[in-house]
């Protein structure tokens, strides 16, 4: 084993990915860094050959790699959570056991800028998008991603879409000091929530360049989501953020437009209204409400939506329905009616 202490440590979760853990390795052992770096690989019970090749790796690179097997199969989050708490570098970069890094500067920027850069917790890259086989596709979903990107205090707008890419990251590991880990098996998005914990106490900087392959296969978990995991990712979700504001409030040092009042307004009530949660917590989020108040107009319409919800489905769709058949006003005032009424409706589930 290497004597001198990584700065960066690589965390790479796998789970029956025989056909593509050594494409994830080799992209990492081609770093060309002038410091040195470890590779922790949590392999979740793989019953192909998975742990084995990781193994032969390990063997070769004892320097590097170290395997974590797992007698049991654990799920995304408790994987991840357990791979990255055998990590011991300054930093922390995320590499899927499907998923290849081809920049082989890739650590050696990151790590460059975060050294220079104390404020900032995280440092994301864009991707391209491969198929099993390694071939370039097309992939509208990350097109849309890629219109979100952001560099600096990102917090409202991770707390609106994730846009950090895992695999891209790398992050300084004391931000994972008071990150919360729910091991509940449908739970999937652990990065997510843990870019939120870290924007909340720091900034998060943008490379544009593709430095890693992202890959989409048909045992994929972003094409492969059953209803299951998605309730369990929201409950994850909605757990974590009765932490996340309160955090976010207190690191916050900056004013908020109206627009980002009203959007973690919109948040806390929506804690409010769940549940979930204690009334512990809940007090906690009541108590931060008068902190954020976009006026009174915007209450008065969050409200109306409330009771609209209220109302059965079928009994609002045939309400707005007569309204654009019988109404007098001009069409496109019934159109405008019509669209304020579904609006308001989707309120309530944000």
């Amino acid at each position: 084993m290497q004597e001198q202490k990584p700065l960066v440590s690589v965390s790479m979760i796998t789970f029956h990915a025989q056909d593509f853990i050594s494409e994830a390795i080799e992209g990492v052992l081609k770093q060309q860094v002038d410091f040195p770096i470890e590779l922790v690989i949590g392999d979740d019970s793989s019953q192909d050959q998975t742990r084995a090749i990781c193994e032969a790796y390990a063997a070769r690179h004892p320097e590097i790699i170290r395997v974590l097997p797992s007698e049991n199969n654990l799920g995304i989050a408790a994987n991840t959570a357990r791979t990255m708490g055998k990590c011991t570098g300054k930093y922390i970069a995320v590499c899927d056991g499907d998923d290849v890094w081809t920049d082989p500067l890739k650590l050696k920027k990151q790590v460059s800028f975060l050294e220079r850069n104390p404020d900032y917790g995280v440092v994301y890259s864009d991707v391209v998008t491969i198929s099993d086989s390694g071939t370039y596709i097309g992939d509208p979903d990350q097109d849309n991603i890629r219109k979100m990107y952001q560099t600096g205090s990102v917090f409202l707008d991770l707390l609106q879409s994730n846009f950090i890419n895992n695999s891209t990251a790398v992050f300084r590991r004391e931000h994972l000091n008071g990150h919360v880990v729910f091991p509940d098996r449908t739970y999937q998005i652990p990065d997510y929530l843990r870019w939120l914990h870290i924007a909340t106490r720091s900034k998060v900087h943008f490379i544009n360049e593709k430095t890693t392959a992202y890959r989409r296969h048909d045992n994929g978990l972003s094409l492969n989501v059953p209803k299951a995991l998605a309730r369990g990712n929201w409950r994850a979700y909605q757990r974590s953020l009765f932490r996340i504001l309160p955090e976010f409030d207190r690191y916050n040092n900056r004013t908020l437009s109206l627009y980002e009042k009203k959007l973690v307004f919109r948040k806390l009530l929506s804690l409010i209204w769940r549940p979930s949660g204690s009334l512990r917590m809940k007090w906690q989020v009541v108590q931060l409400l008068p902190k954020y108040f976009p006026g009174m107009n915007y209450c008065l319409n969050l409200g109306s939506g409330k009771l609209l919800s209220l109302i059965p489905a079928p009994v609002r769709h045939k309400m707005a329905l007569n309204f654009y058949m019988t109404s007098n006003v001009a069409p496109i005032t019934r159109l405008e009616s019509i669209t304020l009424l579904l609006q308001e409706q989707l309120i309530i589930s944000l």
